[in-house]
């Protein structure tokens, strides 16, 4: 049976979508931005598996962000702010005094900036191939040229996400991860986050997470790179750093 898909509305008056399964201490999953579909990810046995295994004796909480999935798609404020108010709004609507709060990748400088403003809601902080500052990220050789690619030719950009996300020697989940790509959201809409992601810039905050926190790194990603990992966990104060030996960019993979 699929999870039963919620709405929760924003201060600026977005409706975000998410949906919750198990019970206990609650687990809110952000999205990797822009990159979110909760129903489709629910249908792919990978992700659903994955979800499987965080929710054993928790509370699991997953939500689209705006411009995503099956949240509000005709929206124009995509600044860290705007994702905070996303954020906010599914734990307000829950009532979720206390959480843990999961992110991947992009949708790390959220989870800080959340934890460094709220430490008394958060548990625990767990990251995965994060980063506090996007131009870190985002100066990468790698992801410079995807930048291009992305602009001119969405088709061939969203495959070769796809092959980088899971790996180039499993074609058809590349394939079927590419087609998760281009239903989470429009190129329009891509181009828009990214033109506001690319400035985030939480490095300022890390210091003020208070929450023990995992910091992961896949050892196969292509990118974020190990030394971005390695950063990131020395400027929170209750950081560990763990490197996950043959381990795809991707923890649903």
């Amino acid at each position: 049976m699929e999870p039963r898909i919620q709405y929760a509305k924003t201060k600026d008056g977005v409706s975000i979508a998410f949906w919750t399964l198990g019970e206990g201490m609650p687990l809110v999953v952000a999205p990797m931005i822009p990159w979110s579909h909760i129903q489709r990810e629910w249908q792919w046995p990978g992700y659903r598996a994955f979800y499987e295994r965080l929710m054993r004796g928790r509370k699991l909480v997953r939500y689209d962000s705006r411009g995503s999935g099956l949240s509000d798609r005709d929206v124009t404020d995509f600044s860290l702010e705007a994702h905070l108010l996303d954020l906010d709004a599914v734990v307000d609507r829950l009532g979720l005094e206390r959480f843990a709060l999961f992110a991947t990748i992009s949708g790390g400088p959220v989870a800080l900036a959340y934890a460094a403003r709220h430490p008394q809601r958060l548990s625990h902080l767990l990251l995965w191939a994060a980063y506090a500052r996007a131009s870190d990220y985002f100066g990468l050789p790698q992801t410079k040229a995807m930048r291009k690619l992305r602009d001119e030719d969405w088709e061939t950009y969203t495959e070769t996400l796809g092959h980088a996300s899971t790996g180039w020697s499993e074609p058809e989940e590349a394939r079927r991860m590419a087609a998760h790509y281009r239903h989470s959201t429009k190129q329009e809409t891509a181009q828009a986050i990214y033109r506001e992601m690319e400035r985030f810039d939480v490095s300022d905050m890390l210091g003020k997470v208070e929450s023990p926190t995992l910091v992961m790194h896949p050892d196969r990603a292509p990118y974020p790179t190990v030394d971005l990992a390695r950063s990131l966990a020395s400027g929170i104060p209750d950081a560990r750093l763990v490197v996950l030996e043959d381990s795809p960019l991707m923890p649903w993979v």
